[in-house]
């Protein structure tokens, strides 16, 4: 008897063995990616803090990550969100802002904003952005939702329905 013929009925059960997909996360994808549409105008951090009224839908242009504390909350699908930086040298091919004095001093000013990704229940979802969705420190996004700034605290949040990866 053939030994490659013994092995086959093992191989294809090792082989067709597929690690299962998050279903929390696929469900994510599904209910947040989109993509903007052409005549779609994202404001800034800056434009959504001094046009913002409680609960008012934007559209927000943003950076992931901020110079205040971590990005990512282990937990609930919460992230920080910053400024995306501009001037003469920030869209150079190459450009680090992580190790840029001048983005890294911008960014220390730059106003820090909380996205909480909700599901359509409106919950936030029980996972890290970043292992929900991919998401890493430094990637320019869109998201879509409910902002609300408490000028009081000086805390500006977006509940977000909607998310769309620039860079």
């Amino acid at each position: 008897m053939n030994k490659y013929f013994l092995w086959t009925p093992f191989l294809s059960l090792i082989l067709g063995c597929v690690p299962a997909t998050d279903p929390i996360a696929d469900q994510a994808r599904r209910e947040l990616r989109f993509d903007p549409s052409p005549e779609a105008t994202p404001l800034s951090v800056q434009e959504a803090i001094e046009r913002s009224k409680d609960g008012t839908e934007m559209l927000v242009r943003a950076k992931v990550g901020s110079g205040k504390g971590d990005t990512f909350d282990a937990k609930t699908a919460e992230f920080l969100v910053s400024e995306v930086p501009e001037g003469e040298h920030s869209s150079n091919a190459g450009h680090d802002s992580d190790n840029c004095p001048f983005c890294r001093a911008r960014e220390a000013k730059a106003p820090t904003v909380v996205v909480r990704l909700l599901d359509s229940k409106g919950t936030a979802y029980p996972r890290s952005a970043a292992k929900l969705l991919g998401l890493k420190k430094g990637q320019h996004v869109l998201v879509r939702g409910r902002a609300t700034f408490d000028q009081e605290n000086n805390f500006f949040s977006i509940e977000a329905n909607g998310l769309s990866l620039l860079k």
